[in-house]
């Protein structure tokens, strides 16, 4: 059985089940619970098209080794177990996405040898049981021919990929637009009430004009809304998460048809982390995976001169290339930076994805799946086997 299987037996009785969010995580779960022959109802303050959701703003890597050195062994686990859970999602969905499991490159210039030098004793020392290959500059040239000219050694991890992050954003919104599911846009929920069979859900409905404020009653909430869950006065009474954070993220989307480049490239600094993601058609996305603030406005001159400039220092041909995007958005974190599902009544709430969103959303999607059947089985949490990546903490 497929996480999104469409020939489960029909429930004998149907499930009122409100999804809070839209973004990735939202989107994964909706469909999976309609499959399952719930009635599903997405809510979400944005529209379909997702533009303020932290997914759109990604790059879609899918890279867990790349992410070792700053990040908890879990977080690596899961995402090596999703990457094999990819191509069974994407394969349950109409619409082309796009999905690659070519390798990724780590490479470093001259001046920044010893990080270059302690990621592959890092990686070498805690993960040996991942191939992790050291190249020379004629080997980096007979993967990627571009790239000899600049480097004369560079890491290649051949077991990480990527996937079409707003792709299969799009993807998701047409499956669940064929799908019997309702879905709210433009709907902020502003109030959360647990009784004692259901869960009372209060948002503003921007279809009357003034917001007027509507009540959905339901079996069961998911709350998926990422920093949109984190306390302030707005959301005092919808569920907030004390500890929850923004991380901001910043990226660039070029058009830069002299550059041809055909996996993820991970350039090594002492001072931030920084990506170039191929996409098609000639179009790359260059980032920066977190800056601690949580200010969302415009990138500042300095950022986009370090990005930009750390990019043209890859590839000479990306001083041609057309800025069609500048983006930043808010990642959610928690104090810890690890992602957290926890079940309090009729309510489950998903969030702390952090940085990591597409690289483990298939293994948070299996233990979501399985908090929504105890919840409604009203058993006791029984063991996963992803529990002892990413456990399901049930709050009284």
């Amino acid at each position: 059985m497929t996480l999104f299987d469409k020939k489960v037996p029909p429930l004998q009785t149907s499930t009122n089940i409100v999804v809070i969010g839209a973004g990735l995580v939202g989107r994964l779960i909706a469909l999976s619970l309609v499959n399952k022959g719930h009635d599903v109802t997405l809510i979400d303050k944005d529209n379909k098209a997702g533009r303020q959701s932290a997914a759109y703003a990604a790059a879609g890597l899918l890279t867990p080794l790349g992410e070792a050195m700053h990040s908890e062994p879990n977080i690596v686990e899961m995402g090596f177990e999703s990457l094999k859970l990819w191509p069974e999602i994407l394969a349950e969905l109409d619409a082309y996405t796009y999905f690659q499991q070519a390798g990724a490159l780590m490479v470093s210039h001259e001046q920044d040898q010893g990080d270059y030098l302690r990621f592959v004793r890092y990686i070498k020392n805690n993960y040996p049981q991942h191939p992790l290959l050291q190249l020379n500059r004629q080997q980096i040239i007979e993967l990627e021919p571009e790239l000899g000219r600049s480097f004369n050694q560079g890491v290649f991890l051949p077991e990480e990929g990527q996937i079409g992050n707003r792709k299969l954003l799009i993807a998701l919104q047409q499956q669940l637009d064929k799908s019997q599911l309702t879905w709210l846009e433009n709907a902020p929920v502003v109030k959360v009430d647990q009784e004692a069979s259901h869960c009372l859900v209060t948002y503003l409905d921007s279809g009357q004009g003034s917001g007027t404020k509507k009540v959905l009653a339901c079996d069961l909430a998911i709350d998926c809304r990422g920093i949109g869950a984190r306390s302030n006065e707005s959301n005092a009474e919808a569920a907030p998460l004390r500890d929850l954070r923004g991380v901001r993220g910043e990226l660039f989307q070029l058009f830069a048809p002299d550059v041809h480049l055909t996996r993820p490239i991970r350039l090594m600094h002492p001072r931030y982390q920084l990506y170039i993601a191929p996409k098609t058609k000639g179009f790359y996305v260059v980032g920066a995976t977190e800056v601690e603030s949580e200010n969302c406005g415009p990138m500042t001159v300095r950022s986009s001169m370090e990005l930009l400039s750390a990019a043209y220092s890859v590839h000479p041909g990306f001083a041609e290339a057309s800025i069609r995007q500048q983006l930043s958005q808010l990642r959610p974190a928690f104090s810890d930076n690890q992602p957290k599902i926890s079940v309090h009544q009729r309510l489950i709430q998903v969030n702390g994805l952090f940085r990591h969103g597409f690289l483990i959303a298939p293994v948070v999607l299996k233990q979501l799946i399985f908090a929504v059947d105890h919840v409604l089985a009203k058993n006791n949490i029984q063991q996963s086997p992803y529990n002892k990546w990413l456990p399901i903490t049930e709050e009284q």
